[in-house]
């Protein structure tokens, strides 16, 4: 029996459509005689339902992946960590959150799952609350994929997070440094992304070229009129140029 790649199947935007595309396969999963393929399936129903805030319902469905890890399912064990850190921490569980991913980043080290190695990084990344901390997690992030290029999409999150921390550290230089690699990164895939762009603009503002950052926020502002946050950028933008920005 030929499995569907369920990864294939996620849409982050719409985690209910997600799920249902899950639940479709998961009777063909639960005939097959492939546990790892069954436990990783119910991870990820998991985040679906944690991701539509139906933590009860998350939590339950990972116990019943907890019931059927066994020592050999790894890359399950390791998922299974991930999804449960997660859930915490959407819940407001960081502490709990913290030590999962550090699980899961160890054991996912240990057997080369670099993927989940790095997804667990970055997720301790956000769930810790220093922002220093949180710099020091993404850059360990960006030195995995370094060590592994097959991972380097992961560079669109570690770049842009470790960006905003740098950020509320108020080091605005390195910020927009990363900024600026991000850009590039995206290039690669085709365009920057509109709100790439816009915190190129805030980060060239609070580094005190505002003059500089008008040209990149005014036409996105136009362009998504009723977008609030470059609605917001450009006003920003313009106070600091004294209001000259405005003509």
């Amino acid at each position: 029996m030929t499995l569907p790649d369920f990864d294939t199947l996620w849409d982050y935007a719409h985690p209910d459509e997600t799920e249902r595309k899950f639940r479709e396969i998961l009777p063909q999963a639960r005939q097959a005689n492939d546990p790892s393929y069954l436990a990783q399936l119910l991870t990820q129903i998991a985040r679906t339902q944690g991701l539509q805030q139906r933590f009860d319902d998350a939590h339950r469905t990972l116990d019943e992946v907890e019931s059927m890890l066994t020592d050999d399912l790894k890359l399950a064990r390791v998922r299974f960590w991930l999804e449960q850190g997660r859930v915490l921490n959407s819940s407001g569980d960081r502490v709990r959150a913290m030590a999962r991913f550090a699980q899961a980043c160890m054991l996912a080290q240990i057997e080369n799952f670099s993927r989940y190695a790095i997804d667990a990084m970055h997720m301790m990344a956000i769930a810790e609350s220093d922002p220093a901390k949180q710099v020091e997690l993404n850059l360990l992030g960006i030195a995995m994929v370094d060590k592994d290029p097959s991972q380097r999409g992961w560079l669109w999150s570690l770049y842009n997070n470790v960006a905003e921390s740098y950020g509320l550290l108020h080091e605005y230089q390195t910020a927009l440094d990363y900024i600026l690699k991000l850009i590039e990164f995206q290039k690669e895939k085709g365009e920057a992304d509109p709100y790439t762009l816009k915190d190129k603009a805030r980060f060239l503002r609070l580094t005190g070229h505002p003059e500089q950052a008008l040209p990149i926020i005014k036409p996105l502002a136009q362009q998504n009129p009723d977008d609030k946050w470059f609605a917001e950028e450009l006003a920003l933008t313009r106070a600091a140029l004294g209001g000259a920005g405005s003509a």
